[in-house]
């Protein structure tokens, strides 16, 4: 059914896995699954919340450069419009940030590398929890790009301007200490109790979440 995503369900608590190791890259196939999970899987789960997480030592790397650099280039040529390129990107955007509707708690399991698009998935989850040893950032314009799946949404809402401007300009990356400093992320814990913890939050959670439905 998938080929770099895994689910399953334990305990009423269903595992969206990111599974393309080492680095668990983002590239076109990921973006297909993941809209099919979004839009045809989770929403008729029975269950209590969601717990997303990277196969391996790493949540992941981000999308594939030139794989993201050829479709847009491919889009523009076909359209010659760079409304529909914005358009084109804006499906994943939307995807992400839907994970806001779910009325079950989101919770982002977040182990060394969570770069690029791996971040901004991150970011449109209701709890974040990182291994004490992750890496964070968004390191588009390194490449002449600018963060596109809502990063320059969500930085606003979760941090100062002044912080998602140091974040989205910098490309820098930073540890989890920063990101806590910076109200990013909820909590750290050692690395190999990630996902143990991750169950624990999700089951706390579920006993008394409320979402307020926000769209984009």
């Amino acid at each position: 059914m998938f080929k770099v995503l895994s689910w399953h369900i334990k305990d009423n608590i269903g595992f969206l896995q990111l599974n393309n190791p080492p680095s668990n890259q983002m590239g076109s196939k990921f973006f297909e699954e993941f809209y099919w999970w979004r839009t045809e899987i989770v929403e008729k789960a029975d269950i209590k919340a969601v717990i997303i997480y990277g196969n391996g030592r790493h949540f992941s790397s981000g999308a594939v450069i030139d794989d993201l650099i050829g479709i847009i280039s491919r889009s523009y040529r076909q359209s010659n419009d760079i409304k529909k390129v914005s358009e084109f990107l804006n499906i994943n955007s939307h995807v992400f940030y839907s994970l806001k509707e779910l009325k079950i708690p989101v919770i982002a399991a977040v182990n060394g590398v969570c770069l690029g698009s791996a971040f901004e998935l991150a970011l449109c989850a209701d709890y974040i929890i990182c291994g004490e040893k992750a890496v964070l950032g968004l390191p588009e314009t390194t490449f002449g790009l600018m963060p596109g799946c809502t990063g320059t949404l969500t930085l606003t809402k979760l941090t100062s301007k002044a912080n998602a401007i140091e974040i989205i300009l910098s490309g820098n990356t930073f540890n989890p200490e920063k990101a806590l400093e910076y109200k990013l992320i909820n909590k750290i814990v050692p690395s190999k109790k990630l996902l143990e913890i991750a169950v624990k939050t999700a089951n706390s959670l579920s006993k008394s979440f409320c979402k307020e439905l926000k769209l984009v």
